[in-house]
C-alpha cells in the first residue's frame, strides 16, 4: 500500500496517479518550479530561483542557490534535504547552474535519492 500519491501532472506515461518516491519527486520539481507569491491562496509556496537567472554565473552565486533550494525543501516535511551532499556548479559559458539534489525520503529506507536539474537563462 503505498504511502503517499498525488495527481500525475508531469508525465503521463506513468499513469493518472503518482506513489511514493514518484509523486515526491514531482512535488519537488513543483515546488522549485514555482515562483514564490505565484499561487494566490499559498503565497509562501515556491522558491526564488528565478531571481539567479541574471546574476553572474559564479561560486558565490551557486552557494546562494544551494541555500534557496536548502530553504525551500523544508516546505515538504516528507523531503531531508542533505546540503552537504548536494552542489550547484556554475557553467559560465552557458551561463547556467547544473544543481544534483541529494535527499532522503522520510517514511522510506535511508537510501539517498537525487535529482539533477539546470538553471539557464
Amino acid at each position: 500500500m503505498p504511502l503517499y500519491s498525488d495527481v500525475n501532472v508531469m508525465n503521463r506515461k506513468l499513469g493518472n496517479k503518482l506513489y511514493d518516491e514518484d509523486s515526491i519527486f514531482q512535488a519537488i520539481y513543483t515546488l522549485l518550479g514555482t515562483k514564490i507569491g505565484e499561487r494566490i491562496f499559498r503565497p509562501t509556496y515556491g522558491s526564488r530561483l528565478d531571481k539567479y537567472l541574471f546574476e553572474p554565473c559564479d561560486n558565490i552565486t551557486a552557494e546562494k542557490i544551494l541555500i534557496d533550494i536548502n530553504e525551500t525543501l523544508k516546505q515538504d516535511p516528507r523531503v531531508n534535504f542533505l546540503i552537504n551532499e548536494s552542489s550547484v556548479l556554475p557553467i559560465p559559458e552557458k551561463k547556467a547552474f547544473a544543481i544534483t539534489i541529494i535527499f532522503a525520503l522520510i517514511g522510506f529506507s535511508d537510501t539517498k535519492k537525487s535529482l539533477e536539474l539546470m538553471l539557464a537563462r
